[in-house]
């Protein structure tokens, strides 16, 4: 069974929403997210914690820890409660840059919140960001009690079609999923190619 086969085909957009389309192969089980990541996302998850602390030391140096302290546990690196696998449903998603200077961008920008979604396709789960200039689509995985792993790509609300995940390094979307509060999750995505040194996005449910 080759790698090819069980990452996603396709990825197209139609009215907002993006649809994936599978390889027909049996879903490549939740736990083995590391056979499907690439050696460059292997990498920048294998350091999340390092890009968090990296993050809120720029923010902080730049003047923004008390935004920060306002959030916790959002930025922390031990935040994570039992059970990360988030429901299906509607989510209310903002996403806050940290440590913008390495590319001349700002210490700390949060931005207004967006709407997310989380799907179930047989046993597996889909995510995908709705709204917004930049946007992010892609599959869900266990790695453990506390831990999921996202693999996605990114692309522009004005494109009508998503690249599939591995096959353009800097589309490609990495990130780890936490519960961090009775109603809360948080997808740390460390190292993305621009803009920042990490990218976390605070997740809570809303209705339809």
């Amino acid at each position: 069974m080759t790698r090819g086969r069980l990452v996603i085909m396709a990825m197209l957009a139609s009215a907002g929403l993006v649809s994936v389309a599978v390889a027909k192969d049996s879903p490549h089980p939740e736990s083995q997210w590391r056979e499907l990541a690439t050696a460059a996302d292997q990498k920048r998850l294998d350091d999340w914690q390092k890009a968090l602390q990296e993050g809120r030391a720029g923010a902080t140096q730049g003047g923004e820890g008390g935004k920060l302290s306002a959030r916790k546990p959002l930025f922390e690196e031990e935040a994570a409660l039992p059970d990360s696998k988030i429901p299906a449903g509607l989510y209310s998603c903002s996403v806050t840059k940290l440590d913008g200077d390495a590319s001349g961008g700002l210490p700390y920008i949060a931005y207004p919140a967006f709407r997310c979604r989380v799907t179930v396709n047989g046993d597996r789960r889909h995510f995908i960001k709705l709204t917004g200039s930049q946007r992010t689509t892609g599959w869900l995985y266990e790695a453990g009690t506390r831990h999921s792993i996202y693999l996605g790509t990114s692309f522009y609300g004005y494109e009508d079609k998503a690249v599939p995940y591995g096959k353009t390094e800097k589309r490609d979307q990495a990130a780890v999923v936490e519960r961090i509060g009775p109603k809360r999750w948080r997808m740390v995505f460390p190292y993305p190619y621009y803009e920042s040194v990490v990218n976390v996005m605070e997740l809570a449910p809303v209705a339809d």
